[in-house]
């Protein structure tokens, strides 16, 4: 199974950067901090290094453009600019995070869950992907419960 991994888009981060509001809700500002925690960068896919980087907090709608049910959550992304994940494959610094696997059907709606087997995930997809009411998959973290990267099947 071929899939591609989509982090948020460039004119998101480039715009919370520049404006510091989540670009999806303008009345929300963002707050820039210090990484204490291992992110990842919703842009780059890689990890902060805690105690180093900044990072930029905002409000993030996953679902924006696939359906019309919202669901804004929080996200990070690099106080700086980074470049956006365009590797084929599942990125290496997501493997030792705990993970979750959501694939989602029409309008959004949740059809399986499941958490992320570091050494089988490119298998999990494919199962998930096995299932042909599934549209995308979302990746989430398991911990905090925040969108991390969209899963799109390759044709």
């Amino acid at each position: 199974m071929k899939f591609k991994i989509i982090p948020i888009a460039n004119e998101i981060s480039n715009a919370a950067r520049e404006t510091l509001t989540s670009p999806q809700y303008k009345s929300l500002e963002a707050t820039v901090s210090v990484a204490t925690g291992h992110g990842p960068c919703r842009s780059c896919l890689q990890v902060f290094d805690q105690g180093e980087d900044e990072r930029i907090y905002i409000t993030y709608n996953a679902f924006d453009g696939l359906s019309n049910l919202p669901d804004p959550g929080p996200i990070f992304i690099h106080k700086n600019e980074c470049e956006r994940y365009e590797i084929p494959g599942f990125p290496v610094d997501l493997h030792d995070l705990p993970l979750l696997l959501e694939g989602f059907g029409d309008e959004s709606r949740l059809i399986c869950r499941e958490k992320m087997a570091p050494d089988m995930v490119e298998s999990q997809i494919a199962d998930i992907f096995a299932n042909p009411e599934i549209r995308f998959i979302n990746l989430r973290n398991a911990e905090a419960g925040c969108f991390v990267a969209r899963v799109e099947r390759l044709n």
